[in-house]
């Protein structure tokens, strides 16, 4: 059975999978607090996605995985040190380029994995643009979003940032990166507007005024075998996913 891993893979390897769906995994390079690393985002996102095309191709599938890419969208994190970032029509362009890329070698349906929360307004437009294109599917999914909701209730303390789940997962995946002396409920500040809270305005958050420690959230429920228990269920959900995609048929209105 071949991996789908493109990394991996060895010429004769790729013309022999002859691949219909192409996964794109995106993550970043960011400070997470005190306790995690800044490849926190992209070690989740590329455990998720590589693990989910080789289930995938286990269960029949065609799915090739492209390498992770490291380096997203991070303008409002700037106040922190190496935050990597590159500007929304920098990223849009790479990630249109990768989709035409792969039209040219005949694949049309195409998987987004996101491992980072400034990133998907941007994947979606990026989707509304090449909905322009004909016979071509795009979709896009979290690192973590086909895991079962049993699997996600093992969360007590949910946060959007190095809170109990980010923490968890890396404790499973990459233990020796954690600081976990450093885990603690790290402060997540509202704005003093009290309106932009009642309304949930949506904004770009300055994310040193948000979460000053780079963290936010409670993490001291975190764990390693949670981390599991939801990595491992994401997995297999996502390796359905990515079958089903694969092995629909081709028709004139996919995928309805």
């Amino acid at each position: 059975m071949l991996s789908g891993i493109l990394e991996e893979m060895t010429i004769d390897d790729v013309r022999e999978l002859d691949a219909n769906v192409c996964v794109f995994p995106i993550g970043s390079t960011e400070p997470h607090g005190p306790a995690l690393p800044y490849g926190t985002d992209s070690f989740r996102v590329e455990a998720a996605s590589y693990e989910g095309t080789r289930r995938a191709n286990e269960m029949g599938g065609r799915v090739i995985c492209f390498p992770t890419q490291r380096v997203s969208l991070n303008n409002n994190f700037r106040a922190f040190p190496f935050a990597c970032r590159v500007q929304v029509p920098t990223f849009m362009a790479l990630l249109k380029d990768l989709v035409e890329m792969c039209e040219a070698e005949g694949v049309r349906r195409f998987v987004f994995v996101n491992g980072h929360g400034g990133n998907p307004d941007v994947i979606r437009a990026v989707q509304r643009d090449l909905a322009a294109k004909d016979e071509i599917f795009t979709c896009m999914i979290g690192a973590s979003q086909c895991a079962s909701d049993e699997a996600h209730s093992v969360w007590e303390h949910r946060s959007d940032h190095a809170g109990e789940e980010e923490t968890s997962e890396i404790m499973h995946l990459r233990p020796e990166l954690v600081r976990e002396e450093h885990i603690t409920d790290n402060p997540q500040h509202r704005p003093k507007v009290e309106s932009l809270n009642t309304y949930h305005v949506d904004f770009v958050r300055p994310w040193h005024l948000y979460i000053p420690a780079s963290a936010g959230g409670n993490a001291t429920k975190a764990s390693a075998e949670k981390g599991q228990t939801v990595l491992e269920s994401a997995v297999e959900g996502m390796g359905k996913l990515l079958s089903d995609l694969s092995q629909a048929p081709d028709t004139e209105t996919f995928p309805y």
